[in-house]
């Protein structure tokens, strides 16, 4: 019956042709303008993935309780030194909270005008008590550094230390040797042409030291007002960033680089590296489609036809989609990938019979209609079998995907409705020419013969072959990090890697959402007690313990030291001044190395020869040692000041800012827990994880976020994919029994699939091939094609057709799959990470379902059994 249909359909495309053309036109006009009006893309990726598990209940709880704490913007300031990356901060974060269309709060963690402040009250009462004390002793040299706070003055300062001081045994060499090494240091970079500054604040603090890198951070945490129906939805406040840093002259002013990471900045740079290169790789694709469409076509006007009839299928696809969906998503949007690389298999499994046709008859329309009565059942099967693949995908919580399968498994409907009526009714109208030799490979005759000999043998090599293969399946690997799939070139992510580890990236942190303040303080003081944690924080962490003791301790130093600080300065020295005094400098530091050799000699007469080589430079080498030196001397000085004038902390005092991201209006407090963990490359650091997941969640089980969101997404993800598989196999299994009605037939088509799956693991373990949250996708999708493959070989085999890889099957099979090879193939080439594995496990899948389809199913089959139709060379 359903072939009677199919083949009745396509004689009414024959006899009325124009009309059928143009209603096509029409619909498809019709729905190219309305993908027009109604495109749009959600790029919000909290929609991909929707689960009412715990973590994920949790997690949404802490999202609307703390809502500017999601899709952060992280600006890393960075510069030669923390003075210099603090003031390019400051700057930068007041002009951004100028900007409230771009931004809907602007925070410095750790940094900014109260923590410049109220700084030293976070430290240790011993540790407040012995700096007081040493800032108290460095009185004179603090006194002479505020009176002249340029290079000159440092030369000064040296000059006059390693007179009578040293000599006196007032100073030593030794203690000088930071300073000195530090300063010789900064000067060297200015020879060399390269950024450099001198950290004053490094002086007394190892931790604001520049790193390997010769770079100090400051953090701006950011929350961005976002534009989901653009392609980077952080696109616009990112610009407002990079050009608040030039209109400030960050680089010019303070030697700063602004770069920018966080959960926003990620997602907008991976969807940047989805579409750089797309525009390219599109153009190859196509083109490619067209070279194979001529290798199976042979013919321009069936090739104009095929393409015809699959651009209007692909634009009511898109249509229907987007009034199913309202906006597609990040993974939804590859169905137009898909549907090309799927359905043009329809176009030429059609059009290759027509071939087959043509070749032993003149008359097209009959041509066609014989055509439609050979392809009809196979491709209906195929096209449902395939639909009913992605359809699967709609009852599971990974919400991207299902819509992917709703859509993609409505283009295989429109695909093959296409197919007989659009498409005959264009080569009806089209007229291509006749056929001199039929479609297939005839050069493959021996093979069938070899196949068909030595059927058993082949058998047993293969299913020894598999079977040897199984152990390789235990080591297949799932990769379940996130980042792994993001482009490590990147600004985003190459600065979330430098991060990895500092407190302010927070990758591997969970949080907790605590019903009180109260509540959130014994929480934290118990998960800070487990060896698994690093810190917990809470908003009682900033505010500091023993403040009396340390507030008397910071006003005496700041009694001792004000008068200095608040002095007038000296006027700036010439250039021939700064010489002299350079040269001075570096005379006594020669004499001071030679009289006391030991702890610092080695310093003093590396400045020494450094100085003399500065002295000896021109105008602009001294100006820019200059600005090395004096500059963060400057902004250390007034550091300093604010430092030493701090006031009590309390609740009530604490930046309302601060206090928005720890606590609700209604009094709910957050938790956050990080990790103890070895460095980013040790191979310990997933174990360890492993055991602060299990620790927290053990004192806190309602802790969520980071690695535990990761994992549950990863559950959810993985089961969406069990979940698919399963009703995939069993719909494609009830699509089988009811058209082939035999359970050996439904086993021929199976096996060969499951063979095909086995080997794709196998082969991706070989490989090296880790399965991730992208590339998984392409096992359930190949389900459905490799059926369409095999199925047409088990009706071919039903009707009692032999010599199959020689046949005009086989021609239209390997030129179908290596068009959708094509198409998922430009995947592969795709400059995202993810993107590429899912196009190189699709291509790599596809090529172990054309082998089982072209090559181990016939041997499995056998010789059609009695009672087929008269054997003959098979055609689609």
């Amino acid at each position: 019956m359903l072939t009677s249909l199919l083949t009745r359909i396509v004689r009414l495309a024959t006899a009325w042709p124009w009309r059928v053309i143009v209603l096509a036109a029409l619909l498809t006009a019709a729905s190219g303008v309305y993908v027009a009006r109604n495109f749009a893309i959600n790029t919000d990726i909290g929609r991909l993935l929707q689960s009412d598990a715990p973590w994920a209940v949790r997690d949404e709880a802490i999202g609307k309780a703390f809502p500017q704490r999601n899709q952060l913007i992280l600006a890393v300031v960075q510069a030669p030194a923390a003075e210099l990356a603090d003031a390019a901060s400051d700057a930068l974060a007041g002009a951004l909270r100028q900007q409230p269309a771009h931004f809907t709060a602007v925070s410095q963690p750790g940094g900014g005008p109260f923590f410049a402040r109220n700084g030293l009250l976070f430290a240790g009462t011993d540790e407040v008590s012995q700096l007081t004390q040493q800032l108290t002793q460095a009185r004179p040299l603090v006194n002479t550094l505020a009176h002249d706070p340029t290079l000159r003055g440092l030369s000064d300062l040296l000059t006059t230390t390693l007179n009578l001081p040293l000599q006196m045994g007032q100073a030593k060499l030794g203690e000088m040797a930071k300073l000195l090494g530090s300063s010789a240091h900064a000067l060297d970079q200015v020879l060399a042409g390269k950024p450099a500054a001198l950290s004053w604040a490094g002086l007394l603090d190892d931790s604001l030291k520049p790193g390997p890198d010769g770079q100090v951070y400051s953090y701006i945490a950011l929350s961005p007002v976002l534009d989901y129906s653009d392609l980077q939805a952080g696109a616009a406040a990112a610009r407002a960033i990079r050009q608040a840093a030039a209109d400030l002259q960050l680089a010019q002013r303070y030697q700063a680089t602004v770069r920018l990471t966080g959960p926003q900045a990620l997602a907008d740079d991976e969807f940047a590296s989805v579409s750089e290169g797309a525009v390219l790789n599109g153009v190859l694709t196509v083109l490619v489609v067209v070279l194979i469409l001529w290798l199976a076509l042979r013919s321009a006007r069936l090739i104009v036809a095929v393409l015809a009839s699959l651009l209007a299928g692909l634009l009511i696809t898109a249509a229907l989609g987007l009034a199913m969906v309202g906006a597609l998503n990040m993974i939804s949007v590859a169905f137009a990938v898909l549907f090309v690389g799927l359905g043009v298999d329809f176009g030429i499994q059609f059009g290759v019979r027509y071939r087959a046709e043509r070749h032993d008859r003149d008359h097209i329309v009959e041509a066609l209609g014989l055509s439609a009565r050979g392809v009809g059942a196979p491709l209906a099967l195929a096209a449902a079998a395939t639909a009913a693949a992605f359809f699967c995908f709609l009852p599971t919580d990974y919400r991207g995907v299902a819509e992917l399968g709703l859509i993609a498994g409505v283009g295989m409907m429109v695909a093959f409705a296409t197919t007989f009526t659009l498409l005959p009714a264009l080569i009806c109208v089209l007229k291509p020419g006749g056929e001199s030799v039929a479609p297939g490979f005839p050069w493959l005759a021996p093979a069938d013969r070899f196949f068909d000999r030595y059927r058993k043998p082949v058998l047993l090599v293969t299913l020894v072959a598999i079977v040897a293969g199984a152990p390789l399946l235990t080591h297949l690997r799932f990769d379940f990090d996130p980042l792994h799939l993001k482009d490590p070139r990147s600004e985003s992510m190459a600065t979330l890697l430098a991060l990895r580890d500092a407190p302010q990236a927070g990758t591997d942190d969970v949080s907790v959402l605590a019903p009180s303040l109260q509540a959130a303080h014994d929480l934290a003081g118990k998960l800070a007690a487990l060896p698994e944690v690093a810190r917990a924080v809470t908003l009682q962490t900033f505010i500091p313990d023993d403040q009396a003791p340390k507030l008397a301790a910071i006003g005496q130093a700041s009694a001792a030291l004000m008068p200095a600080l608040a002095q007038t300065t000296a006027t700036p020295a010439t250039d021939t001044a700064r010489v002299n005094a350079l040269r001075n400098a570096a005379r006594q530091l020669a004499i001071a190395a030679d009289e006391h050799p030991g702890p610092g000699a080695a310093e003093a007469a590396h400045l020494s020869a450094t100085l003399k080589k500065v002295a000896a430079a021109d105008a602009a080498t001294r100006d820019r040692a200059e600005r090395a030196i004096a500059l963060p001397l400057q902004l250390a000085l007034v550091r300093l000041k604010l430092a030493l004038g701090p006031q009590p902390v309390s609740r009530q005092t604490l930046p309302p800012e601060l206090v928005r991201d720890w606590i609700t209006p209604d009094g709910r407090a957050l938790v956050s827990i990080s990790p103890k963990l070895p460095p980013p490359a040790s191979a310990q650091r997933e174990p360890a994880l492993d055991r602060f997941i299990t620790a927290v969640q053990r004192v806190a089980p309602a802790a969520t976020g980071g690695p535990i969101a990761i994992r549950g997404s990863a559950d959810t993800i993985m089961a969406a994919f069990a979940q698919a598989g399963i009703w995939a196999v069993v719909s494609v299994t009830i699509l089988l029994w009811i058209t082939l009605r035999r359970f050996g037939d439904v086993l021929r088509t199976l096996i060969p699939l499951l063979v095909s799956a086995i080997v794709t693991l196998e082969l991706c373990v070989l490989f090296g091939i880790a399965l991730n949250f992208a590339n998984v996708i392409a096992l359930p999708l190949l389900l459905g094609v490799g059926v369409a493959f095999k199925i047409y070989y088990v009706i071919a085999w039903r009707h009692g057709k032999t010599q199959l890889l020689q046949s005009s099957l086989t021609h239209a099979v390997l030129y179908s799959a290596a068009t959708t090879a094509t198409a998922f193939g430009s995947l592969w080439l795709s400059q995202h990470p993810g993107t590429a594995s899912m196009g190189k496990l699709l291509a790599l899948a596809l090529a172990c379902t054309l082998v089982g389809a072209v090559f181990f199913q016939p041997i499995l089959m056998g010789r059609p059994r009695e009672g087929s139709h008269h054997r003959h060379p098979a055609r689609p």
